[in-house]
């Protein structure tokens, strides 16, 4: 009996520890308070030095291939679950790194933190983007120890500076499951300062369908300043980042960047002694906040788009064939949906209360409503048939007054409006 007690004693002190706390505010305010005063220096240059070991990461390379197994066998160390995400995209073959921690809800919502691990040819990355993995490596380690509500995926991504093509095979698959992603925060360049406002400030870039995303992230910063003493500044979107694939494929994302310009980015100059160290360090701690927050947020209310399927091409309401459009997301063009003819539009709604409606929008114009599940809508103008390309969008509204928004890129060919003369 001593020696089964003895064996048992041993397995439990050797498994990894976890730290549970309350879903109230206070609760989150203390775990995620003891996850920043984890945030050191040490911690977080010890993967950027180990990152910038490997040298030019460009994609396809020896280099960014033998920096994906360092990446991965972190995680793997963290005990987290982990995985290569293999992908040949535009002539280039590589693989993403992603890493999961899973959540405690019923629910299967995600939350994604990301950073890219390549590089241009010749150029270390040191800011661009060996700043943002060095971020998302530290803040996986000390969440690891943690439950959250939502899951976490950890992702480094591969092919950022030869077209985003691994964060796009990524969202694109990660479409075609359903996975719920409910927000993704990538990290591109957030190791550099070099005034005193570019020193407290740090840009994230939202389009309107993120700008909660964005209050959100002002939020925390506010509500942790006195620990980090680094602020949040929204501005519009710029594409060439890892989050617009998600974007494009009609998930919430956002990307953050530091304050104060950068002139050595995507050339050999990228380089270690350009790092500001402090401000590393607090980008890392506000970048790690906004993630645990986000992961243990409770979400009222849900919609999502389930018909059209993003990035098909439609005849009279028949799915023909997909198309990626990968190659031109410079474009805004990636993801979008064709449609020809007349099509039915439907949504799924997540909440534990009643739904009131979801009103169907072509723009930002109301077209029509449904009361009553199956939420569904014969896609159509108002007044004028919608040629051409434009948003289709739908909001819900639950009997608390809680709304949730989804939209999705279309170009359309139709005849149908609601108050056609012919009707």
């Amino acid at each position: 009996m001593r020696i089964a007690l003895s064996i048992l004693l041993v397995f439990f002190m050797a498994m990894p520890s976890f730290t549970h706390y309350a879903a109230s505010d206070d609760g989150v305010r203390d775990a995620v308070t003891d996850m920043i005063s984890q945030v050191n220096e040490t911690l977080v240059f010890n993967y950027h030095d180990a990152l910038m070991s490997f040298g030019s990461r460009y994609t396809g390379s020896e280099n960014c291939s033998n920096a994906a197994d360092y990446i991965y066998n972190e995680f793997k160390k963290m005990g987290l679950w982990v995985q290569f995400d293999e992908w040949n995209y535009g002539g280039f073959h590589s693989r993403n790194v992603v890493a999961a921690l899973n959540g405690t809800s019923d629910g299967n919502g995600i939350v994604i933190m990301s950073a890219h691990y390549d590089c241009t040819s010749g150029s270390l990355g040191a800011d661009d983007d060996g700043s943002g993995v060095a971020a998302v490596l530290a803040s996986a380690e000390i969440m690891s120890h943690y439950t959250f509500n939502h899951t976490v995926r950890f992702i480094a991504f591969s092919g950022e500076e030869v077209g985003t093509y691994g964060s796009f095979t990524y969202a694109k698959e990660a479409y075609e499951r359903g996975d719920n992603i409910i927000a993704v925060i990538n990290a591109d360049m957030v190791g550099y300062a070099d005034t005193a406002k570019g020193g407290r400030t740090m840009r994230v870039f939202e389009t309107e369908r993120t700008k909660w995303i964005s209050s959100f992230s002002v939020n925390v910063s506010e509500k942790y300043m006195p620990l980090i003493d680094l602020s949040i500044q929204p501005v519009p979107n710029y594409r060439g980042a890892d989050h617009q694939a998600f974007l494009d494929y009609g998930y919430d994302a956002v990307f953050y960047a530091h304050y104060d310009g950068y002139p050595w980015a995507n050339s050999p100059e990228d380089t270690p002694d350009h790092i500001n160290h402090t401000y590393q360090v607090k980008a890392t701690k506000l970048l790690l906040a906004i993630v645990a927050e986000m992961a243990n947020r409770h979400f009222d209310i849900e919609v999502m788009i389930k018909n059209p399927l993003e990035g098909e091409v439609y005849l009279f309401g028949y799915p023909l064939f997909p198309i990626s459009g990968g190659k031109l997301w410079y474009s805004g063009l990636r993801g979008a949906t064709i449609i020809i003819g007349d099509a039915t539009a439907s949504v799924d709604v997540i909440s534990d209360k009643d739904i009131d409606y979801v009103i169907f929008c072509i723009d930002d114009e109301f077209v029509s409503w449904d009361r009553s599940p199956p939420y569904e809508w014969k896609i159509q103008g108002k007044y004028v048939p919608p040629m051409g390309r434009h948003r289709l969008v739908v909001y819900a509204y639950d009997s608390d007054g809680h709304i949730a928004k989804d939209e999705m890129d279309i170009i359309i060919f139709t005849l149908a409006y609601q108050y056609a003369p012919w009707h």
